[in-house]
């Protein structure tokens, strides 16, 4: 169990849902899992995901760190510490939930040979409160060699994914937010790790950052989660273009579409 919460403080941190240097891990427990799995085939969908909704022209993001439109699409390299590539596509849905607009992220993690070592499926749902992203919601379904593995975070709080742009430029600028966590891996019954996880973030100033999709100017955010460190690059109009963890996982933008920088 408590590899099992490593793993997990380590994906609030990362946001990847698992890290890849832990595929070893998994394999022991592959006899676990339904003995009609055929452990050559992954057991969810490789299909590239799509938005539902349509893009909108005239649609206006809440903060240009976060835009989140409607429709977007963005494309990533991810290099786990294992070595272990990937590649992850988001794409952003408009939902209404409860009478309140609820902006619907999904991101999909297929590793290089096609989902046989790792193959992982998160959704975040997100709401404006005037320039602030509000995180609602967050789950994964994450297989590795075949064991599904889910996750919801319950946030105890608010929780601030994106703060004011006004705010942001204030270097040394801090805020937190924290979530009780339930793991669920393979047929077994679920669990909820008993401590919150707090995940704390610093404004570190601009930086120029060149990525495949380009060079921009970015702003460097710092995420935090015990002693486990990633820093961010966010640009204005494109969101998340760099992402760089300590323990060795970085993300990269190579495309993208729906979406442009703010001149």
């Amino acid at each position: 169990m408590q590899n099992a919460i490593a793993l997990f403080l380590l994906s609030a941190l990362v946001l990847t849902g698992c890290n890849g240097s832990n595929t070893n891990t998994n394999t022991s427990a592959t006899s676990n899992a339904n003995s009609n799995t055929d452990s050559t085939t992954p057991v969810a969908s490789t299909a590239p995901i799509k938005p539902d909704t349509s893009l909108d022209p005239g649609f206006k993001s809440c903060n240009p760190y976060m835009p989140l439109v409607p429709g977007s699409e963005a494309l990533y390299a991810i290099s786990f510490s294992s070595r272990l590539g990937a590649d992850a596509r988001v794409v952003v849905d408009l939902k209404e939930e409860n009478g309140q607009k609820v902006f619907v992220e999904r991101t999909q993690i297929i590793d290089k040979s096609g989902g046989y070592e790792k193959n992982e499926v998160e959704v975040k749902k997100y709401t404006c409160n005037g320039e602030i992203v509000r995180l609602i919601h967050y789950n994964t379904e994450n297989w590795i060699q075949n064991i599904l593995n889910r996750s919801q975070w319950n946030f105890r709080t608010d929780a601030v994914a994106m703060p004011k742009p006004a705010e942001l430029a204030r270097k040394g600028f801090t805020w937190s937010y924290s979530f009780m966590l339930s793991i669920q891996r393979g047929n077994e019954p679920p669990t909820n790790v008993p401590e919150p996880i707090f995940v704390f973030f610093e404004s570190a100033g601009e930086e120029e950052v060149t990525v495949p999709a380009g060079t921009f100017k970015a702003l460097k955010v710092i995420r935090r989660v015990n002693k486990n460190e990633a820093i961010d690059y966010f640009v204005p109009g494109l969101g998340l273009v760099k992402r760089q963890a300590t323990e060795g996982t970085s993300w990269v933008l190579k495309e993208y579409a729906g979406i442009k920088p703010v001149e």
